[in-house]
C-alpha cells in the first residue's frame, strides 16, 4: 500500500479514537484505494447471476465483487458476467501480459515489448494487497476473484493478506482456474524435465502447487473444470504427444473459450465433486464437461456451419474418452505437497458478515454423480479395429465400467495387451473408433 493510503487510515483511526467526528474526506478511505488500484466493472449485459452458489441470499445486495481478470482479458466479457452481474464489481488494473506472447492491456504494440509474466502478476498481487488492506473492518462482504493469471496473483496476495491479518471473515477468495491448483499446470509441469530454466526464460516463476495452508482460516473456493489444462492438467509420461494434444484441446474449447461448456456457463456444468484441503480452509469445487478433443470436434463443426447436437457430442465424448481417459481430480492425483480429503473438516469452510454471523449459503454438493464417462445401463458393444486385429471387437461395456474398459487413471493403451494395443503415441492420432454413429460429413478428427 503507498504512504498517503497509510496516512489517511492512520489519521482517521486516529480521530475516530479520540472521540472526534472524522473529517469528510475521511469518510470512507477505501474508495480512494478502489478507485486508484480499480475500476467500475462494465454492464456485463446478458447474464444469469451465479454469485449466490457462494454468498447467501441475504448478503448479495451489499457484496462487492473484485475481479482480476486472466491474461490479454478485460474481465467484462461473459466469462465473468454471471459473478459481476448486476452486483458492485471492481476490475483491478494490471497488465495482464505475457511475454512474448501477449502484450494484455498494456497497449504495447508487439508482446516483446509488454512485461513478462510475473512483473504483470506482481502488479495485480500488489494491487490486491492494497484493496484487501483498505477493506478490512468495512463489514462488508467482499468477494475477491481471480481467472487464470488473475488467479494465481489473487491467490498469493490472499496469502500474503492472510500472514499480516488482512481478511476479514466476511471475505471469500473465489480461484477459477487457478494454475497453482493442486491438479494444475505449475504442478504439472513440475513433471517435466528442465521446466524451471524454460519457465525461467519466458519469466514466470516454477512455483508449483499453492499451500492452502498459507491461507488460514480465510475462506477460499477454486472452481475447477475438468479438461481445463491450467486448472486440471493431463499428462501420461507414457504418452507424451496425446497428453500435449489435448492439454492443446482443453486449452482451446475451456480455458480461452467462453462457449456453453466452459467456465462461462458453470448454469450448463454438471458439478461432480466437492474436495477439501486437510490444511486451511480451502474447498475445491469440480464441474464436469465433455472431453476437450470432442469439445474441438464440435468446434470445427461449428465453423463449417454444421449443426451438432447433444447426442453427436456425447458419441464423440466416449470415443475420445475411449482414446485417452481423462486424469480424475481426487486427493490421490493430487500434488503430493497438498493434502486433499473428501470430507469436509468440521468447523471450518463457513464466511461470516461483521458481526461474526454466518452468512456463506450452503457449500454447493454434489451428491450421487454419474458422470458423463460412464457407459448406459444396457450392454454396449464397441467395435476397435487395430493395426494388427481389425476386426477385433472388443469386451461389452458395463454400467459401472470404465469407458475402453480401462482405468481413467491409465490410458486405454497402456491397458490392453500387446497384441491387442489400442491407439499410442507412435500412431495416428484418431479420436476413438468408428461406430453405427459416425461424425457429420466434413467434421474431421484431430490427426
Amino acid at each position: 500500500m503507498k504512504m498517503r493510503t497509510k496516512v489517511a487510515a492512520t489519521t482517521v483511526a486516529g480521530v475516530m479514537a479520540a472521540g472526534l467526528a472524522a473529517p469528510a474526506w475521511a469518510a470512507s478511505p477505501f474508495e480512494a484505494v478502489l478507485d486508484e488500484y480499480s475500476e467500475p466493472a462494465a454492464d456485463p449485459g446478458e447474464f444469469r447471476d451465479v454469485l449466490d452458489r457462494w454468498v447467501s441470499a441475504d448478503q448479495l445486495d451489499d457484496v462487492l465483487v473484485v475481479v482480476t481478470p486472466g491474461t490479454d482479458d478485460t474481465g467484462l466479457g461473459p466469462r465473468t458476467a454471471g459473478l459481476v452481474a448486476d452486483h458492485d464489481a471492481r476490475i483491478v488494473k494490471y497488465p495482464g501480459s505475457f511475454w512474448p506472447v501477449s502484450s494484455g492491456s498494456t497497449g504495447a504494440l508487439l508482446p516483446f515489448f509488454a512485461p513478462t509474466y510475473d512483473a504483470s502478476k506482481n502488479v495485480a498481487v500488489d494491487a490486491n494487497l492494497a484493496i484487501m488492506a483498505a477493506m478490512r473492518g468495512t463489514g462488508r462482504v467482499v468477494v475477491y476473484t481471480g481467472y487464470s493469471q488473475g488467479s494465481d496473483a489473487l491467490g498469493d496476495a490472499a496469502e500474503r493478506a492472510a500472514a499480516d491479518g488482512l481478511l476479514d471473515g466476511d471475505t471469500l477468495v473465489l480461484l477459477v482456474s487457478d494454475p497453482r491448483g493442486p491438479w494444475g499446470l505449475k504442478s504439472g509441469l513440475e513433471k517435466i524435465p528442465f521446466h524451471t530454466p524454460i519457465m525461467a526464460l519466458i519469466g514466470a516463476q516454477s512455483n508449483g502447487a499453492r499451500d492452502p495452508g498459507k491461507t488460514g482460516d480465510a475462506e477460499v473456493v477454486q472452481v475447477i473444470v475438468k479438461g481445463d489444462p491450467v486448472a486440471n492438467w493431463q499428462w501420461n509420461p507414457l504418452r507424451p504427444v496425446s497428453s500435449l494434444l489435448v492439454d492443446l484441446a482443453g486449452f482451446i474449447t475451456i480455458h480461452g473459450s467462453t462457449g456453453p461448456y466452459t467456465y462461462a456457463h458453470l448454469e450448463n456444468l454438471e458439478l461432480e465433486k466437492t474436495l477439501y484441503s486437510a490444511e486451511g480452509n480451502t474447498r475445491y469445487e469440480v464441474y464436469d464437461t465433455y472431453h476437450p478433443l470432442a469439445l474441438l470436434n464440435a468446434m470445427i463443426a461449428a465453423a463449417l456451419g454444421i449443426e451438432v447436437d447433444e447426442a453427436q457430442l456425447a458419441e464423440w465424448d466416449r470415443q475420445a474418452e475411449f482414446f485417452y481417459p481423462m486424469q480424475d481430480v481426487a486427493p490421490e492425483t493430487a500434488d503430493p505437497g497438498v493434502g486433499v480429503v473428501t470430507e469436509k473438516p468440521e468447523g471450518r469452510h463457513t464466511l461470516h458478515d461483521a458481526a461474526g454471523r454466518a452468512v456463506e449459503s450452503e457449500p454447493s454438493a454434489a451428491g450421487e454423480y454419474e458422470g458423463r464417462h460412464r457407459a448406459e445401463e444396457v450392454e454396449t458393444v464397441v467395435d476397435v479395429p487395430t493395426p494388427s486385429t481389425p476386426n477385433a471387437v472388443a469386451p461389452a461395456v458395463r454400467q459401472g465400467d470404465p469407458v475402453g474398459g480401462a482405468p481413467r487413471s491409465e490410458s486405454a493403451a497402456d491397458a490392453a495387451p500387446a497384441d491387442d494395443a489400442g491407439p499410442t503415441d507412435g500412431d495416428p492420432i484418431q479420436v476413438g473408433a468408428p461406430t453405427d454413429q459416425t461424425a457429420p460429413t466434413g467434421v474431421v478428427t484431430p490427426s
